[in-house]
């Protein structure tokens, strides 16, 4: 059995950039659990929608974890242009070395 995680980037009381940091330190810490993959939902304009464009938070992921496999839930197509979101999904894909899971 293997396990993963959908996550939500809610707000909370700390600074923005600080509450990047601190969810990253998480995410990488599910890698060296061997938790097997992240999802991230995509939301806008809400309390839950601290990741507004999935594919910039999860290029951090990329780089900050080595087993990990990870992608948005979902990418929320209307408010993508498709030839920049595919362009988006197959660079995140390279730079993960392929570890990249997406849902539409």
């Amino acid at each position: 059995m293997e396990f993963g995680v959908f996550d939500h980037l809610d707000r909370n009381d700390l600074p923005l950039k600080d509450f990047y940091e601190a969810r990253l330190k998480l995410i990488e810490a599910y890698d060296r659990a061997g938790f097997y993959a992240y999802h991230l939902a995509e939301h806008h304009s809400t309390p839950i929608g601290l990741a507004p464009s999935p594919s910039v938070f999860l290029s951090a992921v990329a780089q900050r974890t080595r087993r990990l496999r990870f992608g948005p839930l979902v990418y929320a197509l209307p408010v993508h242009h498709p030839l920049r979101l595919i362009e988006e999904i197959c660079m995140l894909d390279q730079l993960s070395g392929g570890r990249l899971e997406i849902g539409f």
